[in-house]
């Protein structure tokens, strides 16, 4: 079934409902129950600093789309979502905060001008998959020992979604139970999927619940329908999931050359061992080697491309575990 909700996870969609000024109380409300705030520490009021018109191409390829926002709590919020897999992605995130953080003061300022930089990254893909299931991650800078802050001026958050899917799948009445603050913006955002263009109307359906007391989901719902159907956002994203449509062909043909080749490679090695060793055992090993290397660089392209475990167990024909446990020796 076609969604009448666009994927929220491609950055135009992100941006022009979480990074406009015209839809400042839905960014408001978003950073508050991201970050948890309450009390005092609320955000009341934010600046955008990096309001340029989205620009993106067919292909996908585009200039950071970050929301860069300064709020009423004399702070800089950096807010991204990732939907292609990045090994590097830690060393990224600690870059492009120094440049923030760096960027708020001129030459020749006081250092007393610095502000506090927080970046929140959303991710579609498991990004601390063997350190732990967390959907929430929050880092900050301690000494080792006696745990005490060296400055308040650094905070990076992570969310990630594949995480959350699955524990949605495995615990939707607790989770519901419990409804943290940042619950219905993930539902919102893993609610639905450009490569399979399908809507789990589960989520919506909760999220309308939602809506009915929480004015700011209510509002942010309204705005996600209203930017799903415009006509140029619509023709954008027809032209993205051809090109992710394009990109999962390539891996499919991949998967087949890879196996071929390896089946190839593996039975050749296999005999000049057997050759040598005068054991029927090299060339089974050969062949099962060849055959683990070829799927492993299925694996990877297929989560470079944002695909979650279930995806690619069922595009390589491998176990949903057995795919897990590839993608921690990756």
């Amino acid at each position: 079934m076609t969604t009448k909700y666009l994927d929220l996870k491609m950055d135009f969609m992100f941006k022009q409902l979480f990074g406009d000024p015209r839809r400042k109380s839905i960014t408001i409300a978003f950073l508050n129950d991201l970050l948890r705030r309450k009390g005092d520490k609320l955000i009341t009021d934010v600046q955008y600093e990096n309001t340029e018109k989205v620009k993106e191409e067919s292909d996908g390829k585009s200039s950071r789309l970050d929301v860069v926002v300064f709020t009423s709590n004399h702070e800089r919020i950096n807010v991204e979502i990732q939907v292609k897999s990045q090994l590097d992605l830690p060393e990224r995130l600690l870059y492009y905060w120094s440049k923030l953080y760096s960027s708020s003061i001129g030459s020749g300022d006081e250092y007393d001008r610095l502000v506090p930089t927080i970046m929140i990254t959303i991710v579609n893909f498991p990004l601390f998959l063997q350190e732990t299931d967390e959907v929430h991650n929050v880092f900050k800078l301690f000494e080792e020992k006696a745990h005490f802050q060296l400055s308040s001026h650094i905070e990076f958050h992570t969310l990630d979604l594949y995480q959350f899917i699955l524990k949605w799948k495995k615990y939707r009445r607790e989770l519901k139970k419990k409804s943290s603050s940042e619950y219905p913006w993930l539902m919102m955002l893993a609610a639905t999927n450009i490569q399979n263009k399908m809507v789990n109307e589960e989520m919506i359906q909760e999220l309308e619940e939602f809506a009915m007391k929480e004015q700011e989901i209510r509002e942010a719902l309204i705005e996600w329908e209203t930017l799903s159907s415009n006509k140029e956002n619509k023709v954008l994203y027809e032209a993205r999931a051809k090109f992710l449509r394009d990109e999962l062909a390539w891996i499919c043909s991949e998967k087949k050359r890879a196996r071929d080749e390896g089946l190839k490679e593996g039975r050749e090695e296999g005999r000049q061992e057997g050759r040598q060793e005068g054991r029927q055992e090299g060339r089974q090993e050969g062949v099962a080697q060849g055959i683990e290397l070829s799927l492993k660089k299925v694996v990877k392209n297929a989560l470079n491309q944002g695909m979650t475990s279930s995806m690619i167990a069922e595009l390589t024909g491998l176990s949903e575990k057995e795919v897990k446990e590839m993608i921690k020796s990756l």
